[in-house]
């Protein structure tokens, strides 16, 4: 199939689709009939471009395989210019479909939606103006945004002072965009998310990094306080603008929402080395992102706060601290802005961070979470269930902010304009307070076993999360060992409370500690080791986290051996033998105990069996060779202690 002309072809299919229907929209709105029509005509559009991009993929498969060179032809840059017929071909294609996106008719937006996507996906195979869509597809989102925010701006960051300023770009793009909404803006995103599914399975980098500078681009074009403007609830004035220029609250919900996923999706596929530079598009747009937390934490608040336990007010939440969880994960973050998060955590987050831990049990083999049956639970049980992945997520980010603040160098820059060690070291003590007031911790005995049912929460919290469950293992992994006994600070300095907060982390925190009580959670059951270890979501993860926990217990045999495994969980393993009841207190705990040490050897001992086998059938997807060896040394000192 030839791809010189495709630009005109696509143009003249979709405008034989819907030449007639805007001219009838501007008399009338649109009848059923015509709506009707309008939709078997972009479903004809859409299954006719899939068929061309099929054509395209097996062309230039048949020329990879005949090692066909085709010399690069100067008049292409003039076939594909900016003033060239394939050009303004391709920009009116985008206006037409664009301009569908703004219809009520929700089967329409989505054709409309899909055709965009199958679109880009016919250029790049064709190798021919894929850049040049991807552009007109993003400055249509920035005129969208500004005509769908219709308050001239007054001296912003983004340089645009007036209303006039912010209206430059290509005629027809705005004659189709002027009439634009929040559900165009919503829409426009969405169809930059699908787009961005499909780059991410093509695996070229040269198209990506043309996208991610084409979404960066924009979003440092668009004026955002012109949204300040709309989302602001002082004294009420914000919610009447709201009402009566841009819609209804719901779509602004939406939006909100529909932004939100996009960045998410989007922070998810950028990868970033170590040595990257700091002009490279996927550095630009983490930071551009990270630019916009403070704004979207802003607009989304008051929406989160007015519809408290809504469907949509979970999902902003999840959406905005899983966004900020993936960003820790890619880039490196000032210390002040991620004291501005832990500040927002304790202040806001919908109260998950206040919430206590000791009200998790251990998990039930019975847990319906996750499972065809769930739509049998009641309201309450639901809204719970959402709670507590609220309170995962809050509880994890406050946990990667604050050791990153605690543990790294990053605090000591000589741009750093705060001690940021000691305000994150403050807003962990306040945490650890709330969950264990400081007057536990003056009896021993209390205290032993307040920390122990803390710690053994703690793990029950992300039981119910693998993913998640592994992430704050690994991240607990960073707490040192410290002395075992109480500091005593009486009357001390701000060095002592430092020192009582960094005891309580190690104590409450202690990764041995963690070890033994996440074994106990899985009944010492190695299957479920090993399902983790094949997973191909966790599997390197767990991987990881049983290597540095073998290393852990290896180097503390002791405080291994020494665990008080009974008060690590109120749920017996199936393995342990009964006590006799005429037994002793002390001889009673003694037994559970020397019962637990058992089981947890044999848990080991038996993955280490398992991982064997597995690797000899060629079913272990990696290398065992380190986690063999680190399990073969734990043999060792198991018979060493016997």
């Amino acid at each position: 199939m030839a791809t010189g002309n495709l630009a005109s072809r696509l143009h003249l299919l979709i405008d034989l689709c819907v030449r007639q229907f805007p001219e009838r929209e501007e008399v009338t709105l649109p009848t059923k009939e015509t709506e009707k029509d309008l939709l078997l005509s972009l479903s004809q559009v859409l299954r006719e471009i899939q068929s061309w991009r099929s054509e395209i993929s097996c062309d230039k498969a048949v020329e990879s395989r005949e090692e066909t060179v085709v010399d690069h032809d100067e008049s292409a840059d003039a076939l594909y210019g900016p003033d060239s017929i394939e050009y303004l071909c391709l920009e009116r294609l985008v206006a037409d479909l664009v301009c569908l996106l703004g219809m009520e008719n929700v089967h329409v937006k989505h054709l409309a939606g899909n055709i965009l996507v199958e679109v880009s996906g016919c250029l790049v195979e064709s190798g021919s103006q894929w850049d040049e869509f991807i552009r007109l597809l993003c400055e249509c989102l920035r005129l969208a945004v500004i005509y769908s925010f219709p308050i001239p701006a007054v001296g912003s960051e983004t340089g645009f002072g007036s209303l006039d300023q912010c209206f430059f770009g290509s005629d027809v793009l705005k004659c189709k965009l002027e009439k634009a909404n929040w559900s165009t803006v919503s829409d426009i995103f969405r169809v930059l998310r699908n787009i961005l599914k499909r780059l991410s399975q093509e695996d070229n980098e040269e198209i990506f990094d043309v996208y991610l500078e084409s979404v960066n681009s924009t979003l440092a074009k668009v004026p955002w306080c012109r949204l300040d403007t709309i989302f602001s609830h002082q004294h009420g004035s914000g919610e009447r603008n709201f009402q009566g220029q841009s819609g209804n609250s719901e779509e602004a919900t939406v939006f909100l929402g529909s932004f939100v996923q996009f960045l998410c999706s989007m922070v998810q596929q950028v990868h970033v080395v170590e040595d990257s530079d700091d002009f490279e598009p996927s550095y630009l747009i983490l930071q551009k992102t990270i630019k916009l937390i403070p704004d979207l934490l802003r607009w989304c608040q008051p929406k989160l706060k007015s519809q408290s336990g809504s469907c949509m007010s979970r999902y902003l939440g999840h959406k905005l601290l899983v966004l900020m969880i993936r960003l820790t994960d890619k880039s490196k973050i000032k210390c002040t802005i991620l004291l501005s998060w832990l500040q927002y955590l304790q202040r806001d987050s919908q109260g998950f961070l206040q919430h206590t831990l000791t009200k998790f049990k251990p998990v039930q083999d019975n847990c319906l979470e996750g499972s065809p049956f769930f739509v049998s639970l009641s309201d309450r049980e639901v809204n719970e269930m959402h709670s507590n992945h609220l309170q995962r997520l809050s509880v994890f980010l406050f946990l990667r902010c604050s050791f990153t603040l605690i543990y790294s160098s990053r605090h000591n820059d000589k741009l750093c304009e705060f001690d940021c060690r000691k305000k994150g070291m403050a807003e962990m003590f306040k945490w650890i307070e709330r969950q264990i007031p400081g007057n536990m911790f003056s009896d021993h005995r209390i205290y032993s076993k307040k920390n122990v049912e803390f710690s053994a929460s703690f793990v029950r919290l992300f039981m119910h999360e693998d993913d998640l469950l592994f992430k704050v293992l690994l991240q607990l992994l960073s707490v040192p060992l410290h002395r075992q006994e109480l500091p005593n600070v009486e009357g001390g300095s701000l060095e002592d409370e430092e020192q009582i907060t960094l005891f309580r982390l190690s104590t409450l925190f202690n990764p041995v500690r963690l070890f033994c009580i996440f074994l106990s959670e899985l009944h010492y059951d190695h299957q479920v080791l090993l399902d983790y270890l094949i997973s191909k979501d966790i599997g390197a993860s767990c991987a990881e986290y049983l290597l540095r926990c073998l290393r852990a217990v290896c180097d503390s045999w002791t405080l291994f051996v020494e665990f008080p495994f009974e008060g690590s969980t109120d749920a017996p393993s199936p393995k342990r033998r009964k006590v006799l009841p005429e037994t002793s207190e002390v001889e009673q705990n003694w037994r559970l105990h020397a019962q637990a040490f058992e089981d947890a050897k044999d848990c080991l001992l038996s993955l280490q069996n398992s991982v064997v086998k597995l690797h000899q059938k060629k079913l272990f997807p990696y290398n065992p060779e380190a986690l063999l060896r680190r399990l073969s040394r734990f043999h060792e000192l198991c018979l060493s202690h016997e």
